[in-house]
């Protein structure tokens, strides 16, 4: 998905007078890691990251364009990231209002355990974008898509066992087809909450 960025709502005096403007924006998540505010405290557990750092583009400072909402984790690792070098070797983060991350990231099994819950690059600049944030290395985030993984399978089985249900019965019964939708409503839940596409 790509952030379709609209006008500039300020001009504000502070870049954190815009945070409930790049919340709404970023759809209620982390900018780079893509985390549910819900699960860091709402807005008042968010930051507004300078996507070109302050302390290399001063001129960008309150520019809506460099504004974005980010999780306190991701904007300290990220802090004055990619150096002057870093961006001479080419290296740079995966840009969530220019890139569809969806063509960056996909969700990964962990050869450990079989769980989705590691990150894995399909670019150099998602390679560098995990590494730098250290997704693959951050326990909240692996326990989160951990999560969601398994209550994505328990949803999957319930629903074959109501499809089961169904199927043997002679006629259409109301109550699992509610409860079949209800398990469609849950699964698409789950679905948007999950930060990227699974790796097949």
């Amino acid at each position: 998905m790509r952030i379709e960025r609209g006008n500039d709502p300020g001009p504000f005096s502070r870049s954190r007078d815009y945070v409930t403007h790049l919340r709404v924006l970023f759809h209620y998540r982390c900018a780079y890691c893509l985390t549910p505010d819900d699960r860091l405290g709402g807005e008042e557990g968010m930051q507004v990251d300078h996507f070109h750092p302050q302390a290399q583009r001063r001129d960008l400072i309150l520019a809506w364009s460099n504004l974005y909402y980010c999780c306190v984790a991701c904007n300290n690792r990220k802090s004055d990231h990619p150096l002057k070098k870093e961006v001479a070797q080419g290296l740079h983060f995966v840009d969530p209002c220019a890139d569809d991350t969806d063509d960056h990231f996909r969700l990964a099994r962990d050869p450990k355990n079989g769980d989705f819950c590691q990150v894995a690059h399909l670019s150099e600049s998602a390679k560098y974008t995990i590494r730098q944030l250290q997704f693959n290395r951050r326990p909240f985030l692996r326990d989160f898509w951990r999560e969601l993984d398994a209550e994505e399978r328990r949803w999957t089985d319930r629903m074959q066992c109501v499809a089961e249900l169904q199927s043997k019965l002679q006629e259409t019964d109301p109550e699992t087809e509610l409860l079949l939708a209800q398990c469609t409503i849950e699964l698409s839940k789950i679905r948007k909450r999950r930060p990227f596409p699974l790796k097949k």
